[in-house]
């Protein structure tokens, strides 16, 4: 649950907000798993993969390939591949996925804007976000928060992707404070909030169903600083 005291488990004021972008800022309107069901059909097969083993391969592929395009084609020929399909197949559903996926077809979260405007007044603001410029800059576009930050870490692109220690410690470089005077906004426990402790930082844990229990293997041992149930939640955590 919530708790009924907002406070950090960090010493000192906070000088610095970061954030991750998918599904903690933005969302598409469309998600991908809808995509990847309309891909399947306007490649002409049956859908022989979920979208669930897209996510659980994305890392994989994040540093072995330049763009998102390129990583799909590569991860969902190697999918067909492991569920007995040609490889061939697997990347025609990903040119597909790509034709049909817009990366400004996104909307901005309840509160994001809001909450970044007001928080920009008292603190540097960055960006930790795991995903090509390529690939994440048309999101912030899309949701008219390109300008909301001072320092911006593309993760697997600039840097191994999190939750590694490089892509906290570089947004923390560009912003000027020390670890310990930051705090890291995100809807994912084993990237945001176990790679921001690692380096120091405090963790907030961005958990619009606060009862939820889907955690899984490390993902049960991580303890974040705080939970908020929405954006609007930090104005009162950080005062």
């Amino acid at each position: 649950m919530t708790d009924s005291t907002p406070h950090l488990r960090i010493d000192g004021p906070v000088e610095a907000v970061l954030f991750d972008l998918d599904d903690t800022l933005v969302t598409y309107r469309r998600s991908p798993g809808e995509v990847l069901e309309l891909a399947f059909a306007e490649a002409g097969y049956e859908q022989f993969f979920p979208v669930e083993s897209y996510y659980a391969r994305f890392d994989e592929y994040l540093q072995q390939t330049e763009t998102l395009d390129d990583l799909r084609r590569a991860c969902f020929a190697d999918i067909a591949e492991s569920v007995g399909r040609s490889p061939g197949d697997g990347v025609a559903v990903a040119e597909a996925f790509d034709r049909l996926r817009d990366p400004t077809n996104v909307e901005a979260l309840p509160g994001a804007r809001e909450v970044l405007v007001e928080l920009a007044e008292d603190y540097r603001l960055g960006l930790v976000t795991n995903g090509s410029p390529s690939a994440q800059e048309p999101k912030l576009a899309g949701a008219g928060i390109s300008d909301a930050f001072d320092a911006r870490v593309f993760a697997g692109h600039d840097t191994p992707p999190k939750p590694d220690r490089e892509p906290f410690e570089r947004a923390v470089s560009a912003l000027g404070v020390d670890p310990e005077r930051a705090v890291m906004v995100g809807d994912s426990l084993s990237a945001d909030v176990a790679g921001a402790q690692a380096v120091g930082i405090g963790a907030v844990y961005l958990a619009p169903d606060v009862e939820r229990t889907d955690t899984t293997g490390d993902e049960q041992s991580v303890d974040p600083d705080h939970r908020i149930a929405a954006l609007s939640d930090l104005r009162h955590l950080l005062r």
